[in-house]
This record gives structure tokens, sequence and C-alpha cells, in this order.
């Protein structure tokens, strides 16, 4: 099986530096140019079905996707963002200044930390994990998209690239670009990440 997980376009609170989480905001304009420039990038690939957090900027990703392949669409809780709990909403640069130890644990440092009122990376990225496995039972040679959020695809990367989730903040990637793996038995035996070249004429023109 083939799994393409994509990342949601720019929001406003992306473009501000707000924490989002389980709260949303609505895609820039940028977010529009991303999109599109995804859309492009993807064209060969042959997506079965796409899966898409219900949070809205990743389920309007999902859409756009859907409809460029003109295949299923198929919203699941399992996808979302990590909840941040009572940082949702909070200009990160506040978190940093107010809680430092916190935003860096958060963010940085360490998987198992759970915002007051949220859940940790740890939790969010194993939930995502046995999803996709769960879809190798199905789907064992088609090629699947999933279009989840920022923070919590770091910790599925490293732990389908390291097996464990220790280095979650090497994995970071930009809004709107994509990771390609192949799972077998429910290992992952290849993985491109982080990839995001369709968006350097958008860099060009910012």
């Amino acid at each position: 099986m083939k799994v393409l997980l994509v990342r949601h376009a720019e929001t406003e609170w992306n473009q501000r530096g707000i924490i989002q989480g389980h709260k949303d905001s609505p895609l820039t304009v940028r977010g529009a140019q991303e999109t599109s420039a995804l859309l492009a990038a993807l064209a060969s690939y042959p997506i079965a079905c796409v899966y898409a957090s219900p949070l809205g900027r990743a389920w309007q990703m999902g859409q756009a996707l859907a409809g460029h392949f003109d295949c299923p669409l198929v919203a699941h809780t399992a996808l979302k963002e990590q909840a941040f709990g009572h940082y949702e909403g909070m200009p990160s640069a506040l978190l940093r200044d107010e809680h430092p130890y916190e935003a860096e644990a958060l963010f940085a440092k360490d998987a198992t930390f759970c915002p007051p009122g949220g859940e940790s990376l740890a939790h969010a990225s194993q939930r995502i994990i046995d999803f996709i496995q769960q879809q190798q039972q199905t789907a064992a040679h088609q090629t699947l998209c999933i279009v989840t959020h920022g923070q919590v695809s770091q910790g599925v990367l490293a732990l389908l690239k390291e097996g464990n989730i220790d280095n979650f903040s090497r994995y970071a990637q930009p809004n709107a670009s994509y990771s390609v793996f192949e799972m077998t038995e429910g290992q992952c035996i290849t993985l491109r990440w982080g990839i995001a070249t369709h968006l350097r004429t958008l860099a060009l023109h910012k």
C-alpha cells in the first residue's frame, strides 16, 4: 500500500503564528495557491481514496484532492491534529514567553508532554499510525491520500522513519507539503518526507 501524507494549506492562524489544534481558521490567499500547486504535483499518482481530518482546513484540502482525482473522500476523527487544550488560540510566541519549558516540551523535546486539557503528541501520532495500519487490511495494493496536520505529522513521520517518536521535531514540513511511503505487513519500507518543491515558485512571489 502506498500512502501520501499531506499537510493542509496555509491558514490565517498559521500566518499569524497562532496555535490551532482542534480550533480552526480560514485559508489565506497563499493557502489557495498552495492547494493548486499541490494538485499539480500529485497528478501522476493513482489515488484511489482520500481520507481527511474533519477539521475545516484539512477537509478543504481533502475536497480539492478528491475532486481532482475523482475519488471518494472520507472524514475520520483519528486524523485530527494533536489537541493543544488550553493553548489553542494562543500565539505560539506568547506561550514561549510565558511558559518556556512547556513550549519547548510541546514543540521540540517531549512527545509525552500533555498540554492542559489536551493530549500528548505520542497519543495523537499513534492514533494515525493505527488508522494507516487498519487501511492496509482492505487497501493493500492501492494508493491512498491522508490529509492531516503539521504537528501530528511530525510524530507520525518520526515513528515511521525511526521506529520511535523522540526526534519528532526533525520532521517539520511546510503547509501543503507531502510525504510518500509504502507499507508492507504493517511496516514502512520506504519514506520520502516533507516534499515541497512544488511550492518554490510561490515562495518567490510571496
